[in-house]
Parts: structure tokens; C-alpha cells; sequence
């Protein structure tokens, strides 16, 4: 900052006083002063600097002696919230001493000080010490001042009255007519009703503007021209130090007053044009212009000011510069950068190459292929749209067990339908240019992560996705250095898909999907007819579990529906328990390259016993099952004859067998075969029987009774009830001991139930079980009793573990106990004993729609099984071990990341295929 410095010693004659409120002309004049104009509060007031030592540098205010000029308009506040107007020609005034005098070296002379302590003097400018008191006076714009003269009028006052006469005469300011005085008020707008239209209005171009007063460092008052708005300006993008009330004092952030002093000396009451880029509140966001530069790349290099993710993304040019510029400050260790570390980032291999993308797994993750691996790479900066936040349960719901949140199917999710519908359409089977922006380590339960940019062409693929709506932009902390190449393009796209409502920015029409997950026999016989009698259905192919064995999206029916491509048989791709049949894996890879997340025709023919639909699968013009058949990797299956098209499938497989391709390497025309008799292995013995499930302990353990329970349970409560009714227990009277069984008053409902104890710490903590249902609670001496004679006998309640499962790991456990409890519950369930160890009795429990429970845990992917090597369980373990696969090849809960049970590549958190 450029400040002058007083002369040690001053020539020239004295400036005369001019005040007529002087004492004579024949008293010594007053002394001359040196500084420099910091504001104007008025035409006839402003507020001096001194020189700067070391700091921000003394004010003073100083009036102009003599002169009264049109007063100003005042801001409405809460000790006088009515609106003031200016007087006539006041904006005038103040403008024209303004651009007179802010920021300019002026010599000053105190005249006379009134016991307020304000002081009255005149000040000249220039080189030729041009008198501003005259020249306000020259131009109409302030009137002398009556009465205030002591004596006889001195020669400068009698000068200045001659100079107001001639304005007077010329009619000038406000000496004006009462049409020109009245043209010269101002209409200031105080408050805005609309902020947001305001910014609309302006279109992103510069708006005139002249800054009144600076909060700190990145606030400024501002009023804008022509309309005249006083409003509160912040930069956009960066945050400077600021000022925090501490009672009556405002307590400076360290570099809060540089900062505001670094502003000041260069915007203070200057014109400046600014581009208005959002709204916050009553505040605006923008961008300060000076003909000098851009105030937030000077406070950014300078290290005052650092830069803010909320807003950043509304800065509508230059960000490339102000990163360079705090980049700058960082490198330089200046002011509030003075402690920072800079990250040393991991050295990458192959940060850039060029990939295929093979499948979308959501708007935040895509798999690639490249040099013949896929590679699982999640787009850098960006969140997928998220569940909304559930309402406040009501009270009766509030005091029930906390259970966790079952996970919603993609399309429940608001905007996430729509999000990686159009990630699919616009990447599936592209080329993209890959460029890794950085690896984040493993944490929290989630495997490595490669983040990157994807481009197509030009196209920055996340910002595609944000600028649509359809995701949101990850704000880091202060320290976190890891983010999107393009990060500032991401946030400017996130301002303007908000600024226009857009996807999950939209406050209202947001989209709803109801779709049918087809998964039972029921369900699918109950939809054949209209698949079949639709003909070609457009389908978009959402998983392919084997080569010939796909998950199916009908949009039109609303439906996703597991389908098996008609007449032929492939061979199994492996998995982390089984390894691949010959030409398996392959078989599956056409089938993925073909058909995943492509739009399809399928062609309903019927359903299979497991309510699987069978028919036709058209990628264009290719027959999807023919296209198997041509490359060798199906065979023909014996019902073939009897499904549509299969005159061409028997070419198709006649054209691989002919030229021995694949599966028919070494093929030989096959002779009558003689099937050996199989030995049978010893039958599991099946004798459901049914229980209502009274307790879930964990994701394996519940307790039930018969069903013949029932009465027995009536009659222990009723002898319990009136024995207690006939002779109340003493509270507090009973010392339990552990193994009794005792009565025990449950906390919910206040009634006496059979309980046996657990464990005594002490007579304040007492651990029962209550044994006929299978619950625990601790309680006091007060809540326990003597059981009264009669209810004796054994516990109706006996406990049960769900055979083959294995407990998820960390967050999942929660899941697969909410999925039981909701399955099996205060429900009647069958359950066949499978095995025993020791007193334990280990079940298949089937629920009240006759599904497996223990199954259906594992399909969810919510737990996992280990099989028995029993014979008689084989035909059971072959089911287990089917859905476990389903669960892999759907990702489905614990899968949802890779198989865990073997060593995935850390690097791209997947194994290969």
C-alpha cells in the first residue's frame, strides 16, 4: 500500500483559515496537516488516514468549517426501523467529493473542535491546493452555514459568500427549481424482496457499483448503479479471517484486520463493477472488479483469503486463476498458509489411458476394461443421488426396538433411476479417456478406491452427471488435497443445475418408480399371459448371472424379471467355491459384452419350475442365443425343438460343431451311451414342525414355542395373575440366586411373567431370561418374586439356530437381524431339525409363504454359508450354495464390493472375471 509520509518540514506561505467561524484574520492561522482521504461520509464530512506503522493507520473525521451539505438517506435498524429519503441533491454531494478526494494525498487544517469532540476545518487537494469547500459551494452542492460567525466576517468567508451567490444566480444544485430538486432524490432500495431475481436480471454481466463500507476482508457493502440497491456483497469462492462478538467487543481471526485493511485501500468507496453469480439469504455472491484486477485472486496470492467449496462453484470466470493463485500463497507458506504441509501424493502407474466401458454400477462407479482386465473405477468428487431422510417416527413406532434400515432397490431411490439410466445411454460399449486422480485407501468397512475423471471425447462425464441433476459434488475439508481434476467445473455445474431446479435440486415432480421385482413362481404365472400375448417387449438387460441366465428390466410392465434364454444349455463360469466348467467364463463374457445395460427385445415363451421366464433375447439384430451358439459357447438344450427360432439355433450350433469351435474341440459324433445306475445318497429326513418365533436373539438364534403352547401359556398367566392378586409380593423382599426360576415383572407391560436367572450382580442388576419366550432383560430385587406353586414345569419356549449360516461381517450383521426379524418374528413358521451339536439344535426354518428364511439370508447376500459335507444334505447344500452364487453374481449386500472370500485387486477393489 502506497501511503505518503508527512514532511518533516513545510515551505510556502500558510493557508489561510476559512471558516466563518474563525476568529479574525488578524489570529494566526491554523496549521496545516497531512493525510490521506480513507471515506466520504457525506458532502461535507470525511474520514482521514494517517501514515501506517506497522499496521492498519489512524482515522480521524474532519467537517468541512462553514458549509451544511444535503444530508443523506439513513438505513433502516432496529432502534429506527422507518425509512429516511435523501435530500435534494445529497447523492450528488457526496459523489462529487468523493471522486474529489478517496484515496488521495490532501493537506487539511483543523479550525475549531465543538465539545462533542467533532472537528470543523477545510481541506485542499491537488497540486495547486485546490479549496474543496469552494468548490462544493462553486457547484450548488452545500450551503454556508448562518449564524455561526464570532466577529465581523473574515475575507475567506466574505470570498466564499460570493461564490454561493454566483451559484445561486446560475440556479445550480440546490439553488435549483422545485422540479430540479425533486429529480434529485434518491429511491434507495434497502432490503430485497427477491435476491435471486435480482442476480437473474443481470445475466452474468458486470453491474456499476460503488463499495460504501467492508465488514472484512471478503464482505462489502455495496450500493449498485443505477437502481440504487444498498446490499451486502460476499466473494464468491474464498473466505477471508473474520470478526467474532464477544460480548460488546469485535475480536479479530488472526490476519482478519490485514485482510480488511488490504481491501479497503483498494475498494473503499471506489467504482467497481461487479458480477453478481447467486444469492445467499439477503446477501449476494460475486465477483469484485477493478480496473486494477479481480480483489479475490489479489486476496488469494497475497494469503489472506483461502477458498470455500460451498461457494466456489458460483464464480462464473477465472477460477483456474484464483486456484493458481491460492496454490501460489501455499507454495509461498504466506499468512494463513504459513503452517501448511504440503501432501505428498502417491506415485500412480498408468495414471492416463483409454478404456471400454463395460457396465455401469452406479451413477458413482463404472467398470472399464483395459488390456483385457476389468477394473472397477469410481468417478472422483461426485455423490449419487441418496435416499431422502426418513420423517420423525411417531411416538409408538419411537418406543419400539432400533432395528436398521433395509436397503432400497436402486429405482426407489429419487433421481437414481434417472442418474444411471443416463450414465448407461451414454457410456455402455464407449471408449472414454481414463485419467486417475487419486487412490483412496481402504476405510470404514470399504475396500480401495481408484477415483478418476472419465471423459468421452471433450465431454467431462461427472460433470455431465452434476449439471444434469443427477448428482451432487463432495465438499472436502480444508486439509483434504484429493479431489477431481475438474473439481472447480463440477461445482459450477452443481450451482447451475440448483440455480435451475434440476434433478435432486427439484422441490417438486420428483420422480416415482414402482417396479415389480419378479422373484417368486406366484408372481411370474400372474404376468405370463401379457408377456406372451405382448410379443417383443423393450427391455434393458440389468445383470447376466451366466451366459445364458440374465436379469431382465421391462419398463413397460414394470417389472425386472429373471430370464433364461430358450433351447440352450451353457456351461458354468466359476465362482470363489467352484471353478468354471470348460468355456464357462467365456460364455459369460459374450453374454456381458453383448447384452449388459444394453437396450433389448426379449420374447416371453413360458416360465420354468423356479418362476424363471424362458424365451428370446434381440441385442439389434442379433439373436442373443444364437450368437452363443455360433461362437461355441452353447450346446443345444433337448427342448430346443419346441421354442421359436429353433431352426435357427440348430444352424447356428451346427456352424460350431462343423468347424470344432470351443466346446466341440475334439468332438466325436457321440454312440449310444449306457447310463450307470447312480448309488442314491442316504434321504434327509424331513418332518417340519410349526412354531410361533417369540424372540430373535442374533442373526442365527431365535426362540419359539409349539403350537400347542398356546394354552398352557394362558393357564401360567392366569395362576400367576391370581395368586399375586390374592397375595401381592413384598417389593424387594426376594434374593434371587442364579438358575432359580423365579416370576418376574416385565417392563413393558408391567406384568408377571416365568423367568429364569441369569446372573445376579448385586440386588440392582439382575439378568433373567424369560423362558417362555426367550427374551432378556436386567432388573431390580422390586421386579422380581417368588413363582407361586403350580407353573413349575418346563419352559415353553425352546431355542433354535438356523443351520449352515455364517454372521456377517460389521454393518451387514444389522441388516440380515432386521431381515429376520421382519421374516420370522411374532410369526408361525415351520422348522425341520438338520443337525445337532451337543444340546443345540440347528433348523431350516420355512416362513408363512414357505420360503426358506435361511436362503433367502443368503440370496440377500446378508449372510453366508458353509456347507455341511453330509450326504444326505447334498441336494440342501446345492440349494445354499446357488443362492450364495446368486447373491455374488447380483452383488448383493456383503458381494455388493467383490467376492470377500478371496484376495480381490486391492488396487481397483474387484477381482477379475
Amino acid at each position: 500500500v502506497c501511503l505518503f509520509r508527512r514532511p518533516e518540514h513545510t515551505s510556502g506561505s500558510r493557508i489561510p483559515a476559512m471558516s466563518a467561524a474563525a476568529p479574525a484574520a488578524s489570529a494566526p492561522a491554523p496549521k496545516e496537516q497531512y493525510g490521506r482521504v480513507k471515506q466520504v461520509l457525506s458532502g461535507d464530512t470525511i474520514i482521514i488516514q494517517g501514515p501506517s506503522r506497522g499496521g492498519p493507520p489512524p482515522e480521524r473525521t474532519l467537517s468541512l468549517s462553514g458549509i451544511s451539505a444535503p444530508r443523506l438517506a439513513r438505513r433502516p435498524n432496529p432502534k429506527d426501523p422507518s425509512e429516511s429519503k435523501d435530500e435534494p441533491f445529497a447523492w450528488e454531494s457526496r459523489e462529487f467529493l468523493r471522486k474529489l478526494l478517496v484515496g488521495k494525498d490532501i493537506v487539511f487544517t483543523v479550525e475549531y473542535k465543538v465539545p462533542s469532540g467533532r472537528e470543523f476545518g477545510s481541506v485542499f487537494v491537488g497540486p495547486n491546493k485546490e479549496n474543496v469547500t469552494q468548490a462544493l459551494v462553486k457547484e450548488g452542492l452545500a450551503a454556508i452555514r448562518e449564524g455561526s460567525g464570532k466577529g465581523g466576517p473574515s475575507a475567506q468567508a466574505v470570498e466564499l459568500a460570493g461564490i454561493a451567490s454566483g451559484a445561486q444566480s446560475a440556479k445550480k444544485g440546490i439553488h435549483g427549481s422545485p422540479e430540479s430538486l425533486a429529480a434529485h432524490v434518491r429511491n434507495v432500495v434497502w432490503n430485497l424482496e427477491n435476491p435471486r431475481t435480482l442476480v437473474d436480471s443481470t445475466k452474468g454481466k458486470p453491474v456499476d457499483a460503488v463499495v460504501e463500507s467492508i465488514r472484512d476482508g471478503a464482505t462489502l457493502r455495496v450500493t449498485l448503479l443505477p437502481g440504487h440497491q444498498n446490499v451486502t456483497v460476499v466473494l464468491s469462492g474464498i473466505k477471508t479471517p473474520t470478526f467474532k462478538k464477544v460480548g460488546d467487543k469485535d475480536i479479530p481471526e488472526p490476519y482478519a484486520e490485514e485482510a480488511k485493511f488490504f481491501v479497503e485501500t483498494r475498494l473503499l468507496q471506489r467504482d467497481v463493477k461487479i458480477v453478481l453469480e447467486g444469492a445467499t439469504g439477503q446477501n449476494l455472491l460475486g465477483t469484485v472488479l477493478h480496473p486494477k484486477g479481480n480483489i479475490s485472486e489479489l486476496l488469494l496470492e497475497n494469503g489472506y483469503a483461502k477458498i470455500v467449496d460451498w461457494s466456489f462453484g458460483n464464480v462464473s470466470s477465472g477460477r483456474e486463476r484464483l486456484r493458481a493463485a491460492e496454490n501460489t500463497a501455499k507454495a509461498n507458506k504466506v499468512r494463513l498458509w504459513t503452517d501448511h504441509k504440503v501432501s505428498e501424493k502417491a506415485l500412480i502407474a498408468d495414471r492416463d489411458f483409454t478404456a471400454v466401458v463395460e457396465e455401469v454400477v452406479n451413477p458413482e462407479c463404472v467398470v472399464v476394461s483395459h488390456n483385457g482386465e476389468s477394473k472397477k473405477v469410481f468417478l472422483s468428487s461426485i455423490r449419487q443421488p441418496r435416499p431422502p431422510k426418513e420423517e420423525a417416527a411417531p411416538a409408538a413406532a419411537a418406543a419400539a426396538p432400533a432395528s436398521a434400515k433395509k436397503r432400497q432397490n436402486y429405482w426407489e431411490i429419487p433421481w437414481m433411476f434417472e442418474a444411471r439410466d443416463f450414465m448407461r445411454k451414454k457410456l455402455v460399449g464407449q471408449k472414454v479417456q481414463v485419467h486417475i486422480d487419486f487412490i483412496k485407501p481402504a476405510a470404514d468397512g470399504f475396500p480401495t478406491r481408484v477415483c478418476a475423471t472419465l471423459k468421452v471425447g471433450d465431454i467431462n462425464v461427472a460433470e455431465a452427471l452434476v449439471s444434469k441433476g443427477f448428482a451432487t459434488v463432495v465438499r472436502y475439508r480444508e486439509s483434504e488435497e484429493d479431489r477431481a481434476s475438474g473439481y472447480d467445473d463440477l461445482l459450477a455445474a452443481e450451482a447451475r443445475a440448483a440455480k435451475n431446479l434440476k434433478g435432486v435440486h427439484a422441490q417438486k415432480d420428483i420422480p416415482v418408480h414402482r417396479i415389480n421385482d419378479v422373484t417368486t413362481r406366484a408372481i411370474a404365472e400372474k404376468l405370463l399371459p401379457s408377456f406372451t400375448r405382448a410379443g417383443r417387449l423393450q427391455g434393458v438387460v440389468e445383470h447376466v448371472q451366466s451366459g445364458s441366465r440374465l436379469r431382465v428390466l421391462i419398463p413397460k410392465e414394470s417389472s425386472v424379471v429373471t430370464l433364461l434364454l430358450a433351447g440352450i444349455s451353457c456351461p458354468r463360469s466359476g465362482s470363489a467355491d467352484k471353478p468354471a466348467e470348460p468355456y464357462g467364463d467365456e460364455a459369460l463374457a459374450l453374454t456381458r459384452s453383448l447384452a449388459l445395460q444394453h437396450d433389448v427385445e426379449v420374447e416371453i415363451e413360458e416360465i420354468d419350475k423356479n418362476g424363471a421366464f424362458v424365451g428370446h433375447v434381440y441385442v439389434g439384430s442379433t439373436n442373443l442365443s444364437a450368437a452363443l451358439l455360433t461362437n461355441g459357447y452353447a450346446k443345444l438344450h433337448p427342448s430346443s425343438e419346441r421354442y421359436k427360432n429353433s431352426g435357427t439355433l440348430s444352424v447356428a450350433e451346427a456352424e460350431a460343431k462343423n468347424i470344432r469351435k470351443n466346446i466341440w474341440a475334439g468332438f466325436v459324433e457321440p454312440v449310444a451311451e449306457v447310463k450307470q445306475a447312480e448309488e442314491e445318497p442316504r434321504q434327509r429326513k424331513i418332518d417340519y414342525k410349526s412354531v410361533l418365533v417369540t424372540e430373535v436373539a442374533d442373526t442365527t438364534t431365535f426362540w419359539a414355542q409349539d403350537s400347542s403352547a398356546s394354552s398352557q401359556l394362558d393357564t401360567i398367566m392366569q395362576t400367576i395373575s391370581s395368586a399375586f392378586e390374592q397375595n401381592p409380593p413384598l417389593a424387594g423382599a426376594h434374593t434371587a440366586k442364579r438358575g432359580e426360576l423365579l416370576a418376574a415383572k416385565f417392563s413393558a407391560d408391567g406384568q408377571w411373567y416365568r423367568a429364569r436367572v441369569l446372573k445376579v450382580q448385586g440386588q440392582s442388576a439382575i439378568d433373567v431370561v424369560y423362558v417362555d419366550f426367550g427374551n432378556k432383560e436386567t432388573l431390580t430385587n422390586e421386579s422380581i418374586a417368588a413363582l407361586p406353586s403350580g407353573v413349575n414345569g418346563p419352559a415353553l419356549a425352546s431355542e433354535y439356530r438356523i443351520g449352515f449360516l455364517v454372521a456377517p461381517p460389521g454393518e451387514w450383521a444389522a441388516d440380515a437381524l432386521t431381515f429376520l426379524r421382519d421374516s420370522i418374528l411374532n410369526h408361525t413358521v415351520s422348522i425341520n431339525v438338520e443337525y445337532r451339536d451337543g444340546p443345540t439344535e440347528f433348523v431350516t426354518v420355512l416362513d408363512e409363504n414357505n420360503q426358506d428364511v435361511g436362503k433367502e439370508l443368503v440370496e440377500q447376500g446378508l449372510m453366508t454359508f458353509k456347507a455341511r459335507s453330509s450326504a444326505h444334505l447334498a441336494a440342501l447344500m446345492k440349494e445354499y450354495g446357488t443362492a450364495q452364487q446368486n447373491a455374488k453374481a447380483t452383488r448383493q449386500g456383503i458381494w455388493m464390493y467383490g467376492d470377500i472370500s478371496e484376495d480381490d485387486a486391492k488396487e481397483f477393489g474387484r477381482g477379475r472375471p
